[in-house]
């Protein structure tokens, strides 16, 4: 019942952005555009963006290192692929809670610090995007109306890394003081010191950026994954025939991230709405362009993922249902004792 609400919701909530992003365009303009639309340009981008994963499976492979080191390749490429069909197709997003399962159960990895990992993953994705945001605002082409806006919106992006860097700061001070956080939850009461133990596992997957030695090639990888991505937008937003400039996506990437973040089924509605907005308040391309980029751009996105998902779960032998499974021993985290244990 829990699943269907949701699914309802993130429905509703899709035909409304669209409905936003759709509004008062004149429908013949936005066929001719995207009819008009460098296909060519538009695969490169979409390849390009697929190739982003390589750098996030290396980041990754860093994030896991103290717990198990050299993990191979292969099966946490496919846990990340098949992590975002999860997303794409199911409600819920339970994709972020497949992929560390995964790979959980396939490399006998600790769930805990697994799944400590991906949270990590995400807030590094969140410094990586305001970073590239900055440095894309100094240069970028913003309308003289959106200056002001601009500022605004880099103002919350600041606001908004402080906050992931406090997060950080307090994975990593649990995971350095994990034994003696340890011992003072043994002494409290039973829901408390679940929930206790499950932080505890979960800074376990921030223990690498403890290690000046491994925080470098972190940080990197973070910041080589979202500039190609940033890459592949600019390819599929210019094959959509709007001219912007590289600098101009990186400031795309703050409030597309945003857009897709809105539980919408496969990110329908949030995307393109992010894209419309951010293309016609901040850079002044015509509303008609700015639609059939977010349009195109979705597909060049989703599509890859969807073709490449089957494949993985043949290959990885991997079914449909080993996936709901594995979202759902994620969810239990902190709901027993016996989840708890399963986390260490």
């Amino acid at each position: 019942m829990k699943t269907a609400i949701q699914g309802l919701v993130g429905l509703l909530l899709a035909a409304l952005l669209l409905y936003w992003v759709l509004h008062g365009l004149d429908r013949k303009i936005l066929r001719e555009a995207i009819a008009r639309a460098s296909w060519s340009m538009l695969a490169l981008g979409a390849l390009i963006n697929l190739g982003h994963n390589v750098f996030r499976v290396w980041r990754w492979r860093v994030l896991l290192a103290p717990v198990r080191p050299n993990v191979p390749f292969r099966p946490m490429f496919a846990s990340v692929i098949l992590g975002y069909m999860t997303t794409w197709l199911v409600p819920g997003r339970i994709g972020e809670l497949v992929r560390p399962a995964l790979l959980s159960a396939k490399e006998d990895i600790p769930l805990g610090p697994c799944v400590g990992t991906v949270v990590a993953d995400r807030l590094l994705d969140g410094v990586a995007i305001v970073g590239l945001f900055a440095i894309g605002s100094l240069t970028a082409s913003f309308t003289a109306a959106s200056a002001s806006l601009a500022a605004e919106i880099r103002l919350g992006a600041w606001i908004a890394l402080a906050v992931i860097v406090v997060c950080l700061a307090g994975l990593i001070a649990v995971s350095t003081s994990g034994p003696r956080v340890d011992a003072w939850m043994a002494r409290r009461a039973a829901p408390i010191r679940w929930i206790g133990q499950a932080t505890l596992g979960l800074s376990r997957g921030v223990e690498a950026l403890r290690s000046p030695r491994r925080v470098v090639p972190i940080l990197a990888y973070s910041f080589a994954a979202w500039l190609t991505i940033a890459l592949g937008t600019w390819l599929g937003i210019r094959a959509a025939g709007a001219s912007i400039g590289f600098s101009d996506s990186l400031v795309m990437l703050l409030p597309l991230a945003l857009g897709v973040a809105i539980p919408t089924p496969g990110g329908v509605g949030g995307y393109h709405a992010a894209m419309k907005w951010g293309l016609t308040s901040l850079f002044g391309v015509d509303p008609a362009l700015a639609a059939g980029a977010g349009i195109l751009m979705h597909v060049a996105i989703v599509l890859p993922v969807l073709a490449l998902g089957p494949i993985l779960l043949s290959t990885e032998k991997v079914s449909w249902a080993d996936m709901v499974a594995a979202a759902r021993q994620v969810k239990s985290m902190g709901d027993a004792p016996a989840a708890i244990e399963a986390t260490r």
